[in-house]
C-alpha cells in the first residue's frame, strides 16, 4: 500500500462529515447563485465521489456517460450515513491493493472524449480527493451565507472560538 493514502482520505472524509452533519433539510434546494448547484446537488455530488472507488478505479476506464449512477438519499442525515458506509468499504479496498495497483494508468473519460490518462494514484489525489476538497470549501460558504456555523476543518473555525 502507498504510504500515506489511508491517512490522508481518512482525514479528509472525516472532516466532510462534519459538514454534512451541519446542513439543515430546509435549505436542501437553496444555492447562492442561479449558475451554483443547489445544497442537495453540492452534498450529493461530494459523497458521490466516494462511491467512485469501486466504480471506477477498480476498473481500467470510466465512462462518466455509461458507467455513472448518482447516489439516491432522502435526507442529510441519510446521505452522511452513505459516506460513513462509502469510507469503510473504500478502506478495505485502499487496503486490499498493492502499491503496484496504485501506479497503473487509469483513463477518465466522458464518451470518445478523454477527460484524463493518468496513474490511479494521481486520480485518487486529483478527483476523488482534491475535488471533493474544492467542493467541500464551497459548502462551507454556503454555510456561512446560510448563516449555519461552519465546522472547522484543518483547525477551529471562527464559529467554535
Amino acid at each position: 500500500m502507498v504510504t500515506g493514502i489511508q491517512h490522508e482520505y481518512a482525514s479528509e472524509v472525516k472532516k466532510t462529515s462534519q459538514i454534512l452533519k451541519a446542513l439543515k433539510e430546509e435549505h436542501k434546494d437553496w444555492k447562492p447563485h442561479e449558475k451554483s448547484m443547489d445544497v442537495a446537488q453540492l452534498a450529493s455530488h461530494i459523497v458521490d465521489l466516494q462511491t467512485w472507488f469501486d466504480n471506477a478505479l477498480k476498473k481500467d476506464a470510466f465512462d462518466l456517460k455509461t458507467d455513472y449512477v448518482p447516489i439516491a438519499y432522502n435526507s442529510f442525515e441519510e446521505l452522511n450515513e452513505v459516506l460513513e458506509k462509502r469510507v469503510a468499504a473504500n478502506m478495505v479496498f485502499i487496503e486490499g491493493v498493492g502499491n503496484d495497483f496504485w501506479f497503473e494508468n487509469f483513463t477518465f473519460t466522458m464518451g470518445d472524449y478523454v477527460i484524463a490518462k493518468l496513474p490511479r494514484i494521481a486520480f485518487l489525489r486529483s478527483v476523488l480527493t482534491n475535488h471533493l476538497i474544492h467542493h467541500r470549501g464551497q459548502l462551507t460558504v454556503y454555510l456561512r451565507l446560510l448563516n449555519i456555523p461552519v465546522p472547522g476543518i484543518y483547525r477551529p473555525s471562527a464559529d467554535e472560538h
